[in-house]
């Protein structure tokens, strides 16, 4: 008698595991719709035959990849992360009722986002509007989650790729402002070139005319006589002759006397 007690206490309990919550489900399979059982121990002679089934209660992260049709009706991959948890106080509920929570939830982040992602393009979602458009996306998706018992925690637009015609552009936008830029700088260096060319040879000109001038003013008579005159007053100074020695006439200078 004391064994038979002993192994129905021994089977009469269950558990349910951290972060987890349980539903009890009959031998029948009736769902307990008005207990939901926390983590730990439960000890009763009717786990005998009934059963726990546990849900994980924890935070979640549900990340989605989808395809929409931007403002300019261009084709943009997007990229949703959805943190979310099952309601714990529900999941009974959620038992009976949801057979694939998950499959939802993915179909509500595309409805929202057929909804919101035409209002934008693809290259404002990814420059100063992608705040705003999660925003909205976070509005939906929290009013529709509880439908299939599930608590909204945050959502965000984790990628949104620029679509291969925008992107192309600007590739090629790029390409030819590098182009348009490289052809300015060679065209400013042909300038400076030809504008060194045109001071150096005016600076030549301009120093051809200056020895022209210069050697047509040395060569006036006016010059040379001035020329002649410094030459003499050096001589002078040095108390010599320009013609030779003891004679202002030079040294091999005959002298002639006078005839009595």
């Amino acid at each position: 008698m004391y064994a038979v007690v002993a192994a129905l206490l021994i089977t009469s309990c269950t558990t349910v595991d951290s972060g987890h919550k349980g539903v009890e489900v009959s031998w029948g399979g009736q769902t307990n719709l008005t207990t939901v059982y926390p983590e730990g121990m439960n000890v009763g002679l009717h786990w005998v035959w009934d059963d726990m089934v546990e849900y994980d209660v924890r935070e979640k992260t549900l990340t989605q990849t989808f395809e929409f049709n931007d403002k300019n009706n261009m084709s943009t991959t997007v990229e949703l992360a959805l943190d979310y948890r099952l309601n714990p106080d529900k999941v009974n509920l959620l038992h009976t009722q949801i057979t694939d929570v998950e499959t939802k939830i993915i179909k509500t982040l595309k409805s929202a986002g057929k909804e919101v992602v035409p209002r934008y393009s693809a290259v404002d979602l990814n420059i100063n509007k992608r705040t705003e458009a999660e925003q909205i996306l976070s509005e939906i998706i929290a009013q529709e989650l509880p439908e299939f018992y599930v608590e909204f925690r945050r959502l965000q637009m984790t990628d949104v790729d620029i679509p291969a015609s925008v992107a192309k552009l600007a590739e090629e936008t790029a390409v030819q402002l590098g182009r348009n830029e490289l052809a300015e700088k060679k065209e400013a260096e042909q300038v400076a070139l030809a504008k060194a060319k045109v001071a150096e040879a005016q600076g030549n000109y301009d120093a051809g005319v200056l020895d022209a001038k210069t050697k047509k003013l040395l060569s006036t008579p006016e010059i040379l006589q001035l020329k002649q005159l410094e030459v003499d007053l050096e001589y002078a100074r040095q108390g010599k002759s320009k013609y030779g020695e003891n004679n202002v006439f030079g040294s091999e200078t005959a002298i002639v006397r006078g005839l009595k």
